[in-house]
């Protein structure tokens, strides 16, 4: 009798002790995972600056995205990071372009702009978190940047869906004027629209045509999906025909 007790409680003893080992392991390895993504923080590149060569970006001295030419975007999926106060610096080929300090938050995506205006001496860099409000079953979130140095641009959307479209197929993004005139992050915010297709036009003065039509300029039909948000671009110029020629540019962000 005695030894059957003896032998119940050991088994006892032996399961607890089984059991707070399974919960310790547990732990570890739900701490385990956590880190895995823990510190980490997610950032696209967008090179808009004319006349530069392809640049790379390095934070701590760690390449992100290595020989990005100009007019291209790293858009989805994002590098990773590490969420801190980092040394973020821009090469074109091996000399330095740009460098100063930037601060990346946990779990946040951010989109990186490196611009300037046809002169090497206005070089800049831009960094805005992508936070877009979440969307609709029919709807997308856009953010309008005009990267289009001197001057004051909207965006006419029309949905091609109906044949005479109606109001509610089409958006008109108020003119701005060239991102280098406000640096301020903040004021570039997310706007949701009605997924599908749409005939953009980049206008002045008015969103509607004048006689001639001079205040238009057709920027091509293009898709928006709801599985997406976008950055709506705008670069170059309108006189020229180069690779720096007016155009619009959807950079998707998920």
């Amino acid at each position: 009798m005695i030894l059957n007790k003896f032998n119940s409680s050991s088994l006892i003893a032996r399961l607890k002790t089984i059991s707070l080992q399974l919960i310790a392991l547990s732990l570890f390895s739900c701490n385990k995972t956590a880190n895995i993504s823990a510190n980490k923080a997610f950032v696209s590149f967008t090179h808009v600056a004319y006349q530069v060569e392809p640049l790379t970006l390095k934070i701590n001295d760690t390449t992100v995205f290595l020989a990005i030419p100009y007019d291209s975007a790293t858009g989805h999926p994002y590098a990773t990071v590490t969420s801190r106060i980092s040394n973020t610096s821009i090469f074109e080929n091996s000399d330095s372009f740009l460098s100063g300090f930037s601060s990346f938050r946990q779990g946040a995506h951010y989109s990186i702009y490196v611009y300037d205006t046809l002169d090497r001496r206005s070089k800049s860099m831009i960094i805005l978190q992508d936070n877009p409000p979440l969307n609709t079953d029919t709807t997308v979130s856009i953010r309008y940047m005009n990267f289009t140095p001197s001057s004051l641009i909207g965006l006419l959307l029309v949905n091609t869906r109906d044949s005479i479209p109606l109001a509610r197929d089409t958006v008109v993004i108020s003119p701005e004027y060239f991102v280098g005139v406000n640096i301020n992050p903040a004021y570039y915010t997310f706007t949701p629209i009605l997924a599908g297709n749409y005939n953009v036009t980049a206008f002045k003065d008015s969103a509607r045509p004048a006689p001639d039509s001079s205040n238009f300029r057709a920027m091509g039909n293009w898709t928006f999906n709801i599985t997406s948000n976008y950055n709506f671009l705008l670069m170059g110029f309108g006189n020229d025909t180069s690779q720096y020629r007016l155009q619009f540019k959807p950079v998707a962000l998920n």
